[in-house]
């Protein structure tokens, strides 16, 4: 008889209440010029991937000129070709590029989402924009909304970016089931722990999280606002609710970012896309070597070359390691058998079916330069929606001078 993991069927359902894949709404072909494939084993270089790399579509939309390049990671209910329209107006309102990340099992992606296959995908996207695009990291900003929120903090607390967006998000799986089921949450698998990670966080921080939000509670946006010791704002209007679309309000996401962060900006150098990356991974380039000479490395470390054909060995699951792979007949790391594995290895709740700029009047404060010292300097903004707004700028006093008392305005 066959023995039953029990972590990887709770990963199971996890994934199907977390991640309710919907039908792709766009193909290989779709957004031409736009959609790119972002190579998960990619080189330091940025050179074209070679043979064996999986990759990750991801849309890129362009503004000419733009200093800042937005990581986005939609929410569940959606893929890329469904938050399309969203990215456009992101791009064109902020006038920013957008790099719009993919999920495993949305869309055209293959693998099944988890945890740990989403940031996987967050990583590579992000490796993808600063070695393959040469993009820096204090001209990115991270946004993720709902469950993006997840990988969002993920890489928000790993790295410093200029400036990080968060619209409804929660503190964590554990806490999400527990509005629903009580205390069978301390049964669930922790997948995002957002409220330990959001501590770390270096970058200025948004959230947008509407006090009408009956999918997420207010109080996850309010606690993790509490748990951020760097600049932040919280804007919370009361009729905004989960699915809000966020444009149809300036005051929801507009114009608090664009004082918040200081948008638009620009640079003299536009974003130049590797013609690669605008191509099918089947059109990658192939190793011209025997089949007998070829060795595919994945999974562990990457795509590799050398040593000799083994018949044999952990790819995803044990399997043949190549059964013709390059003429589409099924591999260990085909699509298919990467869905079988991770199916059983893993396993999606259904949450998704002005402002003042930071600084004191006066003389510059050097210590902007470093948010990681935690005073804070609550300056909430003036006029009848102040009270849906809630902003801390956080830094530390020089030796010598008195820390800044809480300014009122």
């Amino acid at each position: 008889q066959r023995s039953i993991d029990p972590m990887g069927l709770q990963r199971g359902v996890l994934t199907r209440i977390l991640y309710p894949a919907p039908e792709p709404s766009y193909s290989v072909d779709s957004f031409p010029g736009e959609l790119v494939w972002v190579p998960k084993k990619s080189s330091l270089d940025g050179d074209a991937p070679g043979f064996g790399v999986d990759s990750v579509p991801c849309l890129l939309l362009k503004y000419p000129y733009s200093r800042f390049l937005v990581l986005f990671f939609h929410s569940n209910a959606e893929d890329l070709g469904r938050c399309y329209s969203f990215c456009q107006q992101l791009r064109d309102k902020f006038q920013v590029h957008v790099l719009a990340v993919e999920y495993p099992g949305y869309g055209v992606c293959p693998g099944v989402a988890t945890g740990k296959s989403v940031t996987e995908n967050a990583l590579s996207a992000l490796h993808f924009a600063t070695q393959s695009l040469s993009w820096p990291l204090d001209s990115i900003k991270i946004f993720g909304r709902s469950i993006g929120t997840g990988p969002a903090i993920k890489l928000a607390s790993l790295f410093r970016f200029a400036g990080v967006i968060l619209v409804t998000p929660f503190l964590s799986i554990a806490e999400l089931f527990r509005d629903r089921v009580g205390p069978l949450s301390k049964l669930v698998e922790e997948w995002y722990p957002n409220g330990d990670l959001v501590g770390k966080v270096g970058s200025p921080v948004l959230i947008i999280h509407g006090k009408s939000d009956d999918m997420i509670a207010y109080r996850h946006a309010e606690s993790l606002f509490d748990r951020i010791s760097t600049r932040k704002l919280l804007v919370s209007p009361p009729n905004m609710a989960h699915n809000t679309n966020l444009m149809n309000d300036l005051s929801f996401l507009v114009m608090p970012a664009t004082h918040f962060f200081s948008l638009p900006d620009y640079i003299f150098q536009d974003l130049r896309v590797p013609s690669w990356a605008l191509r099918r991974p089947s059109s990658w380039a192939l190793p011209l070597l025997d089949l007998d000479e070829l060795r595919v490395k994945r999974c562990l470390g990457g795509a590799g070359l050398g040593g000799r054909f083994d018949t044999n060995f952990d790819c995803c699951g044990p399997g043949p390691a190549l059964q013709k792979a390059w003429l589409g007949v099924e591999s260990c790391c085909s699509k298919a058998v990467v869905d079988l594995h991770e199916a059983q290895d893993t396993s999606q709740v259904g949450f998704d079916v002005g402002t003042l700029p930071c600084g004191l009047q006066g003389d510059p404060l050097p210590w902007h330069e470093d948010p990681a010292q935690p005073i804070a300097v609550s300056m909430p903004l003036s006029g009848p929606k102040a009270k849906d707004y809630q902003e801390e700028v956080v830094c530390r006093a020089p030796r010598g001078r008195e820390e800044p008392r809480s300014i009122s305005m």
